[in-house]
């Protein structure tokens, strides 16, 4: 793991002859000895003094410039670059010197390296001139910004492409095979991710991965972003697609680095990069076929073309004789001298010897041409074949099942045999496949079903609670107005015929 530091250098001699020698004691002693403290050294100029010839120049040239230079220091733990080992040293001298023209393309820089310093550790000082060839301005900003925060981004990036370690640990990358279960079974983010996985599982390419998206019905848009402090710039991705699933259809839009980090840009053109390796060294440890048996002329000319391509069988009738090549590399010969002679060139070069060769030999030629010719004619109907098969409603397994009886029907050595079954592996595969995308889109039906039956269930509650409150309210109100109507009828009863007082006298109370 390496660190770096920047510094200004408004003088780079002063700089530069303290990297040569160091300071205090120790430089007179280096003076005196007439030796230095350098480990190794390299950079753009021829010496330590035209470089630093160059810089105080380039202060003229800019003379509202503060600084001549800027120096980058790098340093290494000794566990990873050992201070005893030369081929360590000379590794870090050739990182800082990469790492400077990363930095500052345009710039000229001269690296020293140490090893006398207090932990120990090998550490580089890669100064850089404070001027760009291509612009002819002064760096430090924008594309050649040395602050801290891009310096520091730069140098992990290279570190990683390198084999360095970086400081802190890399966090984990997750996969949406591990974070789709945390999403809920009727989520967006779950049928998105799913969407967004499926359409890439299925593709060969980041172009193919596009158009699976499309019909899927999710829009991939990418966003670029530029940090104001470093001045890195950093692309994203989102994925917008229709909910169906929730409470009302709408247009929702999630970043892929919130589904997962195997869905963002940099998964996805990783995943097709490793597909791709995969793909050339299963290639490269298939066998060859041993022979190719070229159809004969009579057969080629009786086969019927295509309609849609009436010149095909000329790719089977053509045949190459040792006289057309003879005559090509004669024209060729000759061509060359010609061409030699109008730019004031010697004709007598590799190219001429190899025309001179396929002239005297045209046999081995023809050979090396009929070996090109059958290559380009089975790549020629391998492609026709492949685009015939999308014309069926399951290509790949069109395609697969034709290949299958193709070399069960020609397996006749143990080669042959062994392709047969590595068909049937892939035809068994392809069923697989097409059997899983049934078993995904039953159980999104499915699922789809439940939250329709859920959905209608809590919409019937929802009715039965209304028309429970609606009844209740009803009641309320009945006996309420019943109340109130007695009252009335009460209070008239009595203003209609109001009661006689009783006497207090029981003899008179009855007129008596």
């Amino acid at each position: 793991m390496s660190t770096t530091h920047v510094q200004s250098l408004p003088n780079v001699r002063g700089r530069m002859s303290y990297t040569e020698f160091g300071e205090g004691k120790r430089r007179r002693e280096h003076l005196e000895n007439g030796t230095d403290r350098i480990a190794a050294q390299m950079g753009d100029a021829a010496s330590r003094e035209d470089f630093i010839v160059y810089c105080e120049g380039q202060k003229h040239r800019h003379p509202n410039a503060v600084n001549e230079g800027y120096e980058v220091r790098i340093s290494w733990a000794t566990d990873e670059l050992d201070p005893n080992k030369q081929d360590d040293i000379q590794r870090g001298m050739e990182y800082a010197y990469t790492l400077c023209h990363e930095l500052a393309p345009d710039s000229m820089c001269w690296v020293t390296m140490h090893v006398d310093g207090e932990g120990g550790c090998v550490h580089a000082h890669a100064t850089i001139a404070n001027h760009d060839a291509r612009s002819g301005q002064v760096i430090n900003k924008e594309g050649t910004s040395l602050y801290a925060p891009r310096v520091q981004a730069v140098n992990d990036r290279l570190s990683r492409e390198n084999g360095f370690q970086v400081l802190g640990a890399d966090k984990e990358m997750s996969a949406w095979a591990q974070r789709r279960d945390t999403f809920g079974h009727d989520s967006f983010d779950r049928h998105l991710g799913d969407k967004v996985a499926y359409a890439r599982d299925r593709s060969d390419t980041v172009d193919e991965f596009k158009r699976n998206l499309e019909l899927e019905g999710v829009t991939l848009k990418e966003t670029a972003k530029t940090d104001g402090k470093t001045g890195e710039v950093t692309t994203g991705w989102s994925y917008k697609a229709v909910d169906e699933w929730g409470p009302k259809r709408r247009t929702r839009k999630r970043r892929a680095s919130n589904l997962a980090d195997d869905l963002t840009k940099e998964g996805v053109e990783a995943y097709f990069a490793e597909k791709e390796a995969q793909a050339q060294a299963q290639a490269a440890v298939q066998p060859e076929p041993a022979t190719v048996q070229e159809p004969a002329p009579e057969q080629a000319v009786a086969t019927e073309p295509q309609p849609d391509s009436p010149a095909e069988p000329s790719f089977d009738v053509y045949s190459v004789e040792e006289s057309d090549v003879a005559q090509m590399a004669g024209d060729l010969q000759r061509a060359h001298i010609h061409r030699s002679r109008e730019a004031g060139k010697a004709f007598m070069d590799e190219r001429y010897e190899a025309l001179v060769e396929a002239r005297n030999h045209p046999d081995e030629q023809l050979a090396k041409l009929r070996e090109d010719v059958d290559a380009a004619r089975r790549e020629f109907h391998a492609s026709k074949e492949a685009r015939d098969a999308l014309n069926h409603p399951c290509p790949n397994l069109l395609a697969g099942a034709w290949v299958f009886a193709k070399a069960g029907r020609d397996a006749k050595d143990p080669v042959s045999r062994m392709m047969a079954d590595m068909t049937a592996m892939m035809l068994r595969m392809m069923i697989q496949e097409a059997l899983a995308q049934e078993r995904r889109r039953q159980r999104e039906e499915a699922e789809r079903r439940v939250y329709e039956s859920r959905r209608n269930m809590w919409d019937a509650e929802k009715r039965l609670k209304a028309a429970e409150k609606a009844l209740s309210d009803e009641d309320e109100r009945e006996t309420k107005a019943h109340a109130k109507t007695m009252q009335a009828r009460y209070a008239r009863a009595r203003s209609v015929s109001p009661s006689t007082p009783r006497s207090a006298d029981k003899d008179t109370q009855f007129g008596e």
